[in-house]
């Protein structure tokens, strides 16, 4: 190669790096060449003050609370199912936004979910509109509207558990057990109520069978015989208002040796010490997918009613799984189901 020709590139070159390193233009042949440097790598954004205060939006799926009015249904949401638990859906800074949210993220329009009553899938809810309340309520949840396909069966049941289809797939459970309270355990719910008031020494109700709010069978885990929830109440009724006097006592029963039935849970409420609480048990469905159904209760009190539940623990015993009491009185935004009306027998237990 001409040597000379060489001595020329390397001088070329060299003058191109310094062009590189002086100045933004560089004149050759006849023709502009700008040296353009990169740009400066963009520094990391700050989060708005949104992102970093919002509270985290559930992971897992919800558990909704569906009742037939009108044309249609009302749903509105529970909890979100945690592993063995439920999780309150409550925003701890700003409700109204965290609801919005909700519903971008569980809630959208044309969404469906299954309905279920008594372990068993019943039909599905499509939801056509999904809307705040118009006033400060505790908690502050989203109320949808939309349309119930229901089978036969299941056309004036008065309330229902859904979850959205997505997730439905593995979670309701065909069981076969008592829908009707048995004989036994009409007679043997007041025997057993009766021993748990007197070890708490409070008045014992003049008649038992007023007192006897609600008896409710619910199938057993390994066993053929159905267990059952019972409510007892006295000064009180199974609904929202009157005062704080009075006490509530729910229990469940299981099959056992003594009386046939065992108790494993109780729950006593003393109204003048923590306030009107009356249990009600909504349905059971083994959310959690364990094997065995847990109990969603509707909580009632003077001025307003909460969701709890009860779940069996991963050591065989149960307990209460679920709270979502507000701390001041408010209104409530849960539906209320026509429970007076009517039914036709309830046979989507078995």
């Amino acid at each position: 190669m001409n040597r000379g020709f060489q001595i020329g590139t390397r001088l070329l070159a060299a003058l191109m790096l310094a062009a590189t390193a002086s100045c933004d233009n560089v004149n050759w042949g006849g023709a502009d060449v700008a040296i353009v440097p990169p740009p400066p790598r963009a520094a990391a954004l700050p989060a708005s003050a949104e992102d970093t205060t919002a509270d985290p939006l559930p992971q897992g799926p919800l558990l909704f609370y569906v009742v037939p009015s009108g044309d249609g249904g009302t749903m509105v949401p529970i909890a979100e199912i945690s592993g063995d638990s439920l999780r309150p859906l409550r925003g701890q800074g700003n409700a109204g936004a965290y609801a919005n949210r909700l519903i971008q993220a569980h809630m959208r329009r044309g969404s469906e979910f299954v309905l279920y009553r008594r372990g068993t899938r019943v039909g599905n809810f499509v939801l056509q509109q999904t809307t705040l309340p118009s006033q400060d309520v505790c908690p502050m949840l989203p109320i949808a509207r939309g349309t119930l396909e229901l089978a036969s069966r299941a056309q004036q049941i008065p309330e229902y558990l859904a979850i959205a289809k997505v997730s439905a797939p593995e979670m309701g459970r065909n069981v076969e057990f008592t829908t009707e309270p048995t004989r036994n355990m009409q007679v043997i719910a007041p025997i057993l109520a009766e021993k748990m008031i007197r070890a708490r020494g409070a008045e014992l109700p003049g008649n038992w069978q007023r007192a006897m709010a609600q008896l409710q069978p619910f199938p057993m885990s390994g066993s053929r015989d159905a267990g059952f929830a019972a409510t007892f109440l006295v000064g009180d009724e199974l609904n929202s208002g009157g005062d704080n006097l009075g006490y509530s006592v729910f229990f469940i029963g299981e099959p056992g040796a003594q009386f046939g039935y065992d108790t494993t849970f109780v729950s006593f409420n003393n109204y003048p010490q923590t306030g009107k609480a009356a249990p009600r048990l909504v349905d059971f469905l083994d959310w959690n997918r364990d094997g065995q159904v847990d109990l969603l209760i509707q909580m009632y009190g003077v001025t307003g009613t909460w969701f709890e539940a009860v779940s069996r623990n991963q050591r065989g015993e149960w307990q209460r799984a679920f709270r979502d009491k507000c701390d001041k009185p408010s209104a409530s935004v849960i539906p209320q189901p026509d429970t007076t009306a009517t039914q036709p027998a309830d046979t989507t237990g078995g």
